[in-house]
């Protein structure tokens, strides 16, 4: 009975550490970002950023809508978001911020690359949404 204890208890031990580690790094970080990106969850995408002053529900769901907005109609005009890759971040000497480069793999065989600015936040990087 104690072993099963014992496993059970390792278990939900790694499974919260495997949870957790989901943006223990800023490349897993922008990973995550662009997992949502891809799949045009802009609510996710805008939940997964850090603030200066955190935004009411209502506030992130119209700042979703904006991005929709801008972006949408583009992405389906080069057949959607077909893979992406994350580069090695550069950290800031101070440790709380970071700049990741990605390249976007278009549906048409476009690409398009670009920087993720993120900020550490207790212990796990966010993307920088600004003031």
């Amino acid at each position: 009975m104690k072993k099963i204890f014992r496993l059970m208890a390792i278990a939900i031990v790694a499974f919260a550490f495997a949870a957790c580690g989901g943006n223990a790094t800023p490349e897993k970080a922008a990973e995550k970002f662009l997992k949502t990106y891809q799949k045009g969850d802009y609510v996710g995408m805008v939940d997964q950023m850090h603030f200066s002053q955190e935004p009411t529900k209502e506030q992130k769901e119209q700042f979703a809508g904006m991005i929709e907005q801008k972006v949408a109609s583009e992405i389906a005009k080069k057949d959607g978001i077909a893979s992406f890759e994350v580069k090695e971040a550069e950290i800031a000497e101070d440790g709380q911020k970071a700049k990741v480069e990605y390249i976007l793999h278009f549906g048409n065989g476009t690409e398009s690359d670009d920087t993720l600015k993120l900020v550490l936040v207790d212990g796990k990087w966010m993307v920088d949404g600004g003031k």
